[in-house]
């Protein structure tokens, strides 16, 4: 069975140079099996630069707006 996506999420806010709100978007709205191993590299670097973005308890989506 594919992968849907739903309640994806619009990031506006840029995270860093490299982690533009249109690119944290994108990143969202792949399906995580889609997802490249550089993108989650940037997901993880975008978590790391966000107050709370290791807690493991928060979902990402949340944090990303």
């Amino acid at each position: 069975m594919a992968a849907t996506v739903t309640g994806s999420k619009t990031c506006t806010q840029a995270l860093a140079p490299h982690l533009s709100a249109a690119k944290l978007t994108t990143i969202l709205a792949t399906p995580i099996e889609n997802l490249t191993i550089a993108q989650l590299g940037d997901l993880i670097d975008g978590l790391h630069r966000l107050a709370g973005g290791m807690e493991k308890t928060y979902i990402i989506g949340n944090l990303l707006r």
